[in-house]
């Protein structure tokens, strides 16, 4: 009996194994759903793996990984760092400078990413070369590339012109031209140059409608596929009333202010007892978040766990009664589904989303439909307050010791798999 040989799949992921960043993980699992279902995986990934904080994940026995070789910024940042795969993550307090803002928009916009950005033009050439020769080998007849950085779609883009029966899935996590954050120079010149270059994928794909909404100016093939989700199981609560904030900042655009401001107030005024309660604040950039707390005086009840591992994250995350979630929305832009979020639902405690901006029906719908937890403005608009949801739930953990969940772990377990993510996507191909 002869067997059908397996089909083989090509990943172009500069980061990979991820970075400390729950933004690349997407790709990680990805590969692993796609390997579930029965594909040899096949991966190209930057050599500055070797140089930068990378998760330790183990790969599928159906994947096969093979480094880029590489030049960019990020390999002359691990040259002189005198911290062992540093890399270049900056921090917030870095990025306020203005020659520093300034050049990471340079950095991410055409055509400077093309010697500045992550990747570069070595990157983008030996990545080519080395794909070009995978799809021959291994008959590979689809290839999914994910932004950022926009070195990938390169790659991809090259691939595809060189190789049209190939069927090129693009990928977004975030947009190239952000319209909130405003990341990137000459605007114009960036709309026109991405849509040359994604004319040529098949497929287009992105964690949110927000996003693929924006997508659809660019391409006619657009679809959603949201983070999936792998439930972890429910451990001990801290002793005491915890708050947990385990990601980035950025810029002006993730202000814990709201919630700090209604946590002032409750200790002042002894609604809450300062014995029984906690923030924990785990990520790169303790020096900002340091700033907010000192800001509102709350450095008696703040706890730093330092830049740590996912795993430790998880274990911070599993183990507070609230997790915190920062983002923005503007009419013109909505949906920014953070990694972050997808993190919290796995661990089965209750969110407290702030947003920053106007309405989200997004993010407002799919807190509601999972019952994940609460939705708060900033500026404060006619629903609940922080000081609302914190008196609530205070007086809910000092009753029954702990605040009970209400997720719908039905909705997450059949409709936010991994794998069923990985499907739409294939199915979406025909």
């Amino acid at each position: 009996m002869t067997h059908q040989p397996k089909e083989t799949i090509l990943l172009v992921h500069y980061h990979y194994p991820p970075m400390r960043n729950s933004g690349v993980y997407r790709n990680y699992f990805l590969s692993h759903a796609f390997a579930a279902a029965g594909m040899q995986v096949r991966i190209l990934t930057t050599s500055n793996v070797f140089r930068l904080p990378a998760e330790e994940l183990p790969p599928h026995p159906s994947i096969t990984i093979q480094t880029i070789p590489t030049f960019d910024y990020r390999t002359l940042a691990s040259f002189f760092s005198t911290k062992k795969k540093q890399g270049a993550q900056f921090s917030e307090t870095t990025k306020k400078g203005k020659l520093v803002r300034f050049f990471m928009k340079m950095q991410r916009s055409f055509p400077f990413h093309l010697l500045l950005g992550e990747g570069g033009l070595v990157y983008i050439i030996a990545g080519f070369l080395a794909a070009k020769k995978s799809i021959r080998q291994h008959n590979i007849q689809k290839v999914y590339t994910s932004f950022m950085p926009y070195a990938d779609h390169w790659i991809g883009w090259l691939l595809k012109k060189s190789m049209p029966q190939v069927q090129w899935i693009a990928d977004f996590r975030d947009l190239h031209a952000e319209p909130i954050y405003k990341n990137i120079i000459w605007p114009g010149l960036q709309c026109r140059f991405e849509k040359t270059i994604l004319r040529q994928a098949t497929l287009l794909t992105a964690v949110s409608d927000g996003i693929a909404s924006k997508l659809r100016n660019l391409h006619p093939h657009v679809i959603t596929v949201t983070k999936g989700v792998d439930l972890r199981s429910p451990k001990p609560h801290y002793s005491k009333f915890t708050i947990a904030y385990t990601g980035s900042l950025f810029l002006e655009y993730r202000d814990p202010s709201p919630l700090f401001s209604a946590l002032q107030h409750l200790l002042s005024t002894g609604m809450i007892d300062a014995q029984q309660i906690q923030f924990i604040y785990a990520g790169k950039d303790q020096q900002k978040m340091a700033y907010w707390v000192e800001k509102y005086k709350l450095e008696h009840i703040a706890v730093y766990a330092g830049f740590v591992s996912r795993n430790q994250a998880m274990e911070i995350q599993d183990k507070s009664h609230l997790n915190l979630l920062l983002t923005a929305a503007t009419p013109e832009h909505a949906g920014l589904m953070t990694g972050k979020m997808f993190e919290y639902l796995e661990a089965g405690n209750p969110i407290l989303c702030l947003i920053q901006g106007s309405f989200d029906a997004e993010i407002e719908n799919m807190i509601k439909t999972l019952n994940a937890g609460y939705i708060v403005y900033d500026p404060p608009g006619n629903g609940i307050t922080c000081e609302q949801i914190l008196s609530s739930c205070y007086t809910a953990w000092k009753e029954d010791g702990q605040i009970s969940s209400s997720v719908n772990i039905a909705i997450l377990e059949t409709d936010y798999t991994w794998q069923s993510r990985a499907k739409k996507m294939l199915d979406a191909l025909g």
